[in-house]
């Protein structure tokens, strides 16, 4: 049975998206037309749910491929209390013109995906969806890491990517990240070293190395505190999926934080170790 509102045209769309997904995330069952939650009051052309608690909602889209539905919900969805990733679907046709690339842009710059459907029915995902949750938009990201020299800067974008795909890897890279900037410090105070216990070991453990400047650099000790605080915290974060769709919630909420508190401490111990007289670089990998 045809959703109710659906033109021809949508339907088209919708049943070629259905046909992609089911075929992409190997047969999940969908829902047409159905209400999530009866707290939200969007009700979706289709949605399904992956890796158990990520709703993902998808909206054709005739005329372009930026639905004004999107800016309407937006808050909604961010609001609500599980994880949704939300796709548009449109014709291949359209996002060629300069609107329609503009659209495009759009889309990616708020962490929509983007599905496109040919006139023989054969969809393709452009890009994926990200649970809005989640989302940190480049600008964001490129306003933080703004001043950050090139080898910090680089090595924050890798940990960019991995925090797209996921959360966890992304926020974990930032503490990685964090631990080079220490080795750099130490290496250019001459802090003092001492070795492991096992045998032929030159490791110096980061524990040490902070505790060495932290003694060294009194003017440093806030912003040395902060990263050690977000290395212990966050460098073997948990990979387990969480037990809920609130948990999930929570989770992908809590990474969005972390992964902008990581940028802010990777930028505070920067300018602290230049404000006490050293490079505040990185550590080659």
């Amino acid at each position: 049975m045809a959703t109710v509102g659906l033109t021809p045209g949508h339907e088209f769309l919708r049943n070629a998206a259905q046909a992609c997904f089911s075929d992409h995330y190997a047969d999940p069952a969908m829902h047409q037309g159905q209400a999530l939650s009866q707290n939200l009051e969007w009700v979706p052309a289709l949605r399904f749910t992956i890796r158990k608690y990520i709703n993902v909602f998808v909206e054709p889209s005739e005329d372009g491929p930026y639905p004004r539905l999107f800016d309407m919900r937006y808050v909604e969805v961010n609001e609500f209390p599980q994880p949704i990733a939300v796709y548009s679907v449109c014709p291949a046709s359209v996002i060629g013109t300069t609107q329609g690339q503009r659209d495009v842009k759009r889309l990616q710059s708020r962490g929509f995906g983007l599905v496109t459907v040919d006139e023989l029915g054969d969809a393709t995902i452009l890009f994926p969806a990200i649970p809005l949750i989640q989302w940190i938009s480049d600008g964001e990201f490129k306003q933080r890491v703004a001043g950050l020299p090139k080898g910090i800067r680089q090595r924050a974008s890798e940990a960019f990517v991995d925090y797209r795909s996921n959360p966890v890897n992304g926020v974990k890279s930032l503490s990685e990240l964090l631990e080079g900037m220490v080795t750099k410090a130490a290496a250019d105070a001459s802090t003092p070293t001492s070795t492991n216990t096992t045998k032929g070991s030159t490791h110096v453990p980061t524990a040490v190395l902070l505790g060495n400047l932290h003694t060294q650099l009194p003017k440093a000790q806030a912003a040395i505190g902060a990263a050690r605080a977000f290395i212990n915290y966050y460098r073997n974060l948990s990979q387990h999926w969480p037990s809920n769709k609130k948990a999930a919630y929570e989770k992908f909420a809590g990474c969005r934080h972390q992964f902008l508190e990581g940028l802010r401490t990777v930028a505070a111990f920067r300018e602290a170790m230049r404000t006490s007289g050293l490079t505040g670089k990185v550590a080659p990998n």
